[in-house]
C-alpha cells in the first residue's frame, strides 16, 4: 500500500502507524554503519535503516555529536517508548542508561520487521508498507526437516558446551568458527539453523536470564525458531552474542544426547534480554 503523507493527516500533525506501534517496549541491541547508512536492530529482529540516525537528548554533551555509531553505547540497551512519523520525518522516543534520547532520521528511511512486513518512506514523501506475512525461517516443512535431522558433531560439541553453562548465540559462532566458517553470510545462515535442529529435536529450550535464574518462554517452537532467524538476519554475519537474542538451556533429552556425568549448570552471571512476545514489565 502506498500514500502520500501530506494528504493523509495534513503536515505538521504527528501521525501513527501499526508497525510503529509494534516497536514500544522493545530494547534496541545493536548499531552497525556504513556506507549505505545506518541500521538499529532491536530485540524481535526489527531494523530502522535510514542515511544517517541522529541522537537528541540532554545527557549527550556537544563534543559527542548526534550522529548514531557502531555498537553505539548511548542508545544499545535503551527501551523503545513511542514512535511517531512527522511530515515523513521518523522519531523514536528512548529511554537508556543515560535518561531519555529521542532517535530521528528523515526520508529516505525503511523499517523492516518479522515475516517480512515493512513501513518506508521515500523522499518525496510517500509512503509503503507490508503486513506481516507467513513464517519465513519457521514454515511446517522446515520444522517437520529440522525434528528428523541426525545430530551433527558441530551439534553435539555445542551441547557439550551447555552441560555447563547456559548457552547463547557468541558460543554458536565460535563452535561455527571453529569448524571452518569463514564467511558472514555462512554464520548468518548455519547459525540460526543449527539452533532451530536442536529447539526442533527437543535438546535445548530458549528463554531470559535475570538475576541468575534461566526462565524458558511460553512460546511455540514455531515461534521462537522464527524469532531466532529474524533477528540473527537483522543483527547480521557473526555478530550476535550475548542477550542479543536469546540463551538457551539444555532440557534432559539434550543432556541425555552428550551425557551430563552429573555436572551441574552454572550460570553465566549475566542477562536481562526478556521474551520476543511479551512487552512491557511483565516478562
Amino acid at each position: 500500500m502506498a500514500s502520500l503523507l501530506s494528504g493523509v493527516s495534513g503536515r505538521g500533525r504527528p501521525q501513527g502507524h501499526p508497525l510503529l506501534e509494534s516497536l514500544r517496549g522493545q530494547t534496541i541491541v545493536h548499531t552497525r554503519v556504513a556506507s549505505r547508512g545506518t541500521w538499529t536492530v532491536t530485540t524481535r529482529g526489527w531494523v530502522l535503516h535510514s542515511r544517517i540516525q541522529q541522537l537528541q537528548g540532554p545527557s549527550i554533551p556537544p563534543d559527542e555529536g548526534d550522529a548514531i555509531g557502531l555498537r553505539d553505547p548511548r542508545v544499545v540497551g535503551a527501551s523503545i517508548h513511542h514512535a511517531e512519523l512527522l511530515d515523513g520525518l521518523l522519531a523514536l522516543s528512548l529511554e537508556g542508561a543515560q535518561g531519555p534520547l529521542r532517535l530521528s532520521t528523515v526520508p529516505h528511511w525503511r523499517l523492516e520487521g518479522p515475516r517480512g512486513s515493512f513501513v518506508r518512506v521515500e523522499e518525496t514523501g510517500e509512503l509503503s508498507d507490508r503486513a506481516p506475512g507467513p513464517p519465513l525461517h519457521a514454515t511446517p516443512a522446515a520444522l517437520a526437516a529440522h525434528a528428523a535431522s541426525t545430530r551433527s558433531g558441530i551439534e553435539e560439541r555445542l551441547l557439550a558446551l551447555g552441560r555447563q553453562q547456559w548457552l547463547h548465540p557468541g558460543h554458536v559462532v565460535s563452535v561455527l568458527a571453529n569448524a571452518g566458517a569463514l564467511e558472514e553470510a555462512e554464520f548468518e545462515r548455519r547459525g540460526p539453523l543449527l539452533l532451530a535442529r536442536l529447539l526442533a529435536r527437543g535438546e535445548i529450550r530458549a528463554g531470559f536470564v535475570t538475576a541468575g535464574q534461566f526462565t524458558a518462554w511460553d512460546l511455540s517452537l514455531a515461534e521462537v525458531v522464527e524469532h531466532i532467524g529474524t533477528t540473527w538476519t537483522a543483527i547480521g554475519g557473526r555478530t550476535p552474542g550475548p542477550d542479543m537474542i536469546a540463551w538457551f538451556a539444555l532440557t534432559e533429552v539434550g543432556r541425555a544426547a552428550v551425557g551430563s556425568h552429573g555436572v551441574r549448570a552454572m550460570a553465566p552471571g549475566m542477562s536481562g534480554y526478556d521474551s520476543p512476545g511479551v512487552v512491557g514489565g511483565s516478562r
